[in-house]
């Protein structure tokens, strides 16, 4: 009997060793699988603007079950053909993995929606940075009412213009930016595909259904001023909406 209870015991220690070692095999095997992306040489610098060459790339390989998410930020080895070529949009140290974000490239065109359109106008470029300012942000214009023609002077003998509007300040908007000059992007992927900034005193700006009546508000202040250079304020970001517990809005 003790024989059998011994031989029983042999065999389960044998089972059980015989699954403990298909795990680690299992494991090991996975640990095998990598999934390679595209990394900076480590003795490479790739400046703004620069374009991708092959000699600046690298494959660099990560374990399958590390990987996570970083298939959304990284770009994949299997895509160099596709990268060498392209212009980066900040500077690159050797020694990291190339993202996405590097890749950013200016707008090809305007883009419209169905029932938007757009209307341009002037602004005073020495009174605000342009480079903070990026197509999508909200604005609201400062436009100053003509004065009366009693109180606003004579012209100027120089130019023959009337002097500056010295009315009250009105303030109309909000409107999204669709465009600053030339630019259709942030200033930083403008500067890295080597395309200069024109007319930064002339913001377009969005024109739907919604906002026609104050566009045209808009437009009838800066045409009465002679279409003088308007100011502008930048809003800021809309806040997230706080989550319950549930995980819903309140």
């Amino acid at each position: 009997m003790k024989g059998l209870t011994g031989l029983m015991v042999a065999i389960a220690l044998g089972v059980g060793a015989g699954v403990l070692n298909w795990f680690y095999l299992v494991r090991q095997s996975q640990r095998a699988e990598t999934v390679a992306f595209i990394g900076i040489h480590a003795d490479q610098y790739v400046g703004r603007g620069e374009q991708l060459r092959n000699e600046h790339l690298v494959a660099v390989s990560v374990p399958r079950e590390a990987v996570g998410n970083l298939r959304e930020f990284a770009v994949l080895d299997a895509a160099r053909a596709t990268v060498v070529g392209q212009a980066v949009a900040r500077p690159i140290d050797g020694g990291r993995l190339l993202l996405q974000d590097d890749l950013d490239t200016p707008p090809p065109k305007l883009a419209l929606g169905e029932d938007e359109r757009i209307m341009w106008i002037p602004v005073d470029s020495r009174s605000y940075v342009p480079s903070l300012i990026t197509p999508g942000d909200m604005v609201t214009f400062k436009v100053a009412r003509m004065a009366p023609a009693s109180a606003a002077g004579s012209a100027d003998p120089e130019t023959g213009r009337p002097p500056a509007p010295a009315g009250p300040v009105e303030r109309i908007g909000p409107f999204r930016v669709l465009s600053v000059g030339n630019r259709l992007g942030s200033a930083e992927v403008m500067q890295a595909a080597k395309i200069p900034q024109m007319q930064e005193n002339v913001l377009g700006i969005s024109i739907t259904p919604e906002v026609e009546g104050r566009a045209d508000r808009l437009w009838a202040l800066v045409q009465a001023a002679d279409f003088r250079s308007a100011g502008i304020e930048k809003h800021g970001a809309p806040k997230a909406p706080a989550l319950s517990l549930s995980g819903r809005s309140p």
